[in-house]
Formats: structure tokens, C-alpha cells, sequence
């Protein structure tokens, strides 16, 4: 039997580190980058972003030769105001997400379910998407991808079924290009302003649709009003005292990023929100989209009408009537639901490769809580829909799901390109 000497066993050390390993010097990464998943997300983007543009939208990079990276500082400075006035455990949890949630608007308005914004920036650049191309998500949420396209110049298009996700959407995206002049100008009566929404019981369309800057501003001041009014909802204070603290801290993480984006000179992508249907995007041409990034509903694991419920009403829509429409909530039973929520994701793939340009990708981000499917795996279901599509998968990447109360441990980035 052979042994290995001491100073073999020790020479192990001698080596370099994985990050070293992975990348070149005068790389960086974050500090934040522990998951393996992050690692290869990060490989990729050195491998595809000239150092040039890893400084200007790399997304797990603290520094490049030296340089900071765009990213690095604008989630430093507008992740600040998330921390004011909380307690020492939400200081810690905002501080977990300072490079990947926290940053730009994302922290504006927290919403279940939603998308890592800095996976979402690293599969942008993988994919390599260049400045003036469009990306789409169907099912946008809360606009996460349509912020981060912008933030790169590139353009987006949102879509989503949930009138509620579409304001919230679209109030992210237009406060990323506020005024910052005006903006400072209507906090002088913030009693005002909360006594205009407290009286109405429905919010005027016009309100909703109009595109001058003032109107953009009281949107912004809505949302953190509807923010506010969740929070009443889960505990005793009244939602008079708690929107101008909900208030302060929207205003402060916009003013930041439109601080921090002025010195930068950023120069952001142009994105619209829209309300409609994954399972119908006729206002959309065919193969007319650079590159397709969305996140269904996990079946039936979240019922995003009722959890938005407050403010739907609020905002003048009937929640029962929705969920009747929306995707994952249809049926009685747990096998209706899913032949339902199959036959939906069947329609939404044969759409996302209808929209997409050949050779292009289109990247699903999904996971199973199988103890509500009772075992079935509905990545393999969306992989099925895909290859049906004339879409092939050439990637399948584990993302760990953290959180001891998670039922959900893991979800799946697809990523498939379009035959040509």
C-alpha cells in the first residue's frame, strides 16, 4: 500500500483559491457571491463582458483592475434607506440582499415569489444582450426584469395579468427616471397628500394612466400608501402613522438611486408595462424579441390575487373575478388545478416561442413544492412544453431555495434556445 507523504498531504494548500481559480486577476467578486450557482452565473459573465463591461453591468462584481463596478455602487447607495428606523434582525436581512434585492427600486414594495434581481442582470448578460434589444417577461410580477433591463440600457416589456403587479411595475420602472427637483418639491404636504388617497375608495384612471412627471410622482406615493396599507392590515398601528414612515423610505431609496444614476450618467433602457395575458401576446409580432425571462406561478403555491387582495380593492377591481382568469388558480380539486395550470403553461411556451427571434433564448425560472402537486415535477412539464415548441433546452441550473419555513428547497433556471 502506497502513502502519500506529509508534505503532499499539505501541498493542497499551496493551491489557489476556486474564485482564483475561476477568474483572472484584477477580478473581484463580491462578497456576497457564495453560491455555487452565483459562481457559475459570475464564470459566465468574465467569459461573455469584455472588462469594459463587467464594470459597467456586471452583476456579481465588486471591481474590475481596480475600478468599482456600477453595480457594487448603486446597490451601496441605495440600499440605505432600507435600514433606517429597523430593528437589529431586518437590519441583517436587508443586509443579506444589499447586492442582490435591495438596490435601484427594488426594495419598493416587498412582493412573494419574486425574482433575485442580480440572477437577473448575470442571465442578461449570458445571454448577451446588447443595448437597444428588447426583452420580455409575460408574467412580470413586480417588474423585476423590466428595472434591470433598464439599468443596463436595454428595453423591456412587462406584462402581467394582475392589475395590481402592472402598477407596481410600472411605478418601479418610470421612478428610476423621476425628477429629482420635483420629486423634493411634492414632499412639502405629505398630509395632503395621504388625506386625497384615504378619501377615495377607487384611484381615478387618469391617475393610473397619465404620463406627466406629477402624476408619476403621486404614483410613486400611492404605492408606498398601498405598501402601508398591508402593514396596518398585520398590526395596530393605523395606516395615518405608517405611511409617512412607508413614505420616507420610498423617497429616500428613489432620491439615492437618482443621485447615484446623475453621476454614473446612466443611460437607462426604455421599458413599458402592460396588462394581458401570457397565454395570448398578440400585441406582440412575431419573432420580435431578443430574449424571454419569466417566472410562472409555481401551480397553485401562491395565490397572488388573494395576497393582493387590499390593494386590488383599493384600486377598484373584483379579486374573485380575477383569480377566475388568472393562471395556477383555476379548478376545484388539487388533479383539476394542475390539468388546468398544464394546459395554461402549454399555451404560455407556445407563445414565448412564437414572440422570439430564431436562434435567440428564452430563460424559465421555476420550482415544485411537491407536496402540493403530490410528486409531480413541473420543470419536467415545462421542459416537455419547450421541446414541443421547437424550443431546446441547453441548460439546467440548480438554484437552492434558503429559508427553513420554504416548502419549496430548490428551483430550476431553463435556459432554451429557439431553433433557427
Amino acid at each position: 500500500m502506497v502513502t502519500k507523504s506529509k508534505s503532499n498531504r499539505l501541498s493542497v494548500f499551496n493551491l489557489p483559491s476556486v474564485s482564483r481559480m475561476l477568474f483572472p486577476n484584477g477580478i473581484k467578486l463580491l462578497l456576497t457571491v457564495t453560491e455555487i450557482f452565483e459562481l457559475e452565473f459570475a464564470y459566465y459573465e468574465s467569459k461573455t463582458l469584455s472588462k469594459e463591461e463587467l464594470i459597467k453591468r456586471g452583476a456579481y462584481f465588486e471591481s474590475i483592475d481596480g475600478i468599482e463596478t456600477f453595480h457594487s455602487k448603486i446597490c451601496k447607495e441605495t440600499s440605505k434607506a432600507l435600514f433606517e428606523n429597523c430593528s437589529k434582525s431586518t437590519i441583517s436581512y436587508f443586509m443579506n440582499g444589499v447586492y442582490s434585492t435591495g438596490y435601484a427600486t427594488h426594495g419598493l414594495f416587498p412582493y412573494r415569489g419574486k425574482f433575485h434581481p442580480q440572477m437577473i442582470k448575470a442571465l442578461m448578460n449570458i445571454m448577451g444582450i446588447k443595448e437597444g434589444e428588447t426583452v420580455l417577461d409575460p408574467m412580470c410580477g413586480s417588474g423585476t426584469l423590466n428595472v434591470e433591463a433598464s439599468l443596463i440600457g436595454v428595453n423591456s416589456i412587462g406584462i402581467d395579468k394582475n392589475p395590481f403587479a402592472c402598477f407596481m411595475s410600472k411605478v418601479k420602472l418610470e421612478s428610476l427616471s423621476l425628477s429629482l427637483e420635483l420629486l423634493d418639491e411634492a414632499l412639502k404636504n405629505p398630509k395632503e397628500i395621504i388625506n386625497e388617497f384615504l378619501k377615495t375608495k377607487q384611484v381615478k384612471e387618469k391617475l393610473l394612466l397619465a404620463e406627466d412627471e406629477e402624476s408619476k410622482i403621486k404614483r410613486l406615493f400611492l404605492l408606498a400608501f398601498l405598501d402601508a396599507m398591508g402593514y396596518a392590515r398585520r398590526t395596530t398601528k393605523s395606516i395615518t402613522l405608517l405611511f409617512p414612515q412607508v413614505l420616507s423610505r420610498y423617497i429616500k431609496q428613489v432620491r439615492s438611486f437618482l443621485i447615484i444614476s446623475r453621476k454614473l450618467n446612466l443611460k437607462l433602457g426604455k421599458g413599458k408595462i402592460e396588462f394581458g395575458d401570457a397565454r395570448d401576446l398578440s400585441m406582440i409580432r412575431d419573432a420580435s424579441i431578443d430574449c424571454v425571462i419569466t417566472s410562472p406561478p409555481y401551480s397553485f403555491a401562491i395565490d397572488y390575487a388573494e395576497n393582493d387582495r387590499p390593494q386590488l380593492e383599493y384600486l377598484g377591481f373584483d379579486v374573485d373575478t380575477l383569480k377566475n382568469e388568472m393562471i395556477g388558480l383555476n379548478g376545484k380539486s388539487r388533479k383539476e388545478k394542475l390539468q388546468k395550470y398544464f394546459e395554461d403553461m402549454n399555451r404560455v411556451m407556445s407563445e414565448i416561442s412564437r414572440v422570439l427571434k430564431a436562434g435567440k433564448y428564452a430563460v424559465i425560472i421555476i420550482g415544485s413544492n411537491d407536496i402540493q402537486t403530490g410528486g409531480i415535477r413541473l420543470e419536467n412539464k415545462i421542459k416537455e412544453f419547450g421541446i414541443l415548441h421547437g424550443l431546446d433546452l441547453v441548460r439546467e441550473i440548480r438554484k437552492p431555495i434558503k429559508g427553513i419555513r420554504n416548502t419549496m428547497h430548490e428551483e430550476f433556471v431553463l435556459i432554451f434556445r429557439k431553433e433557427v
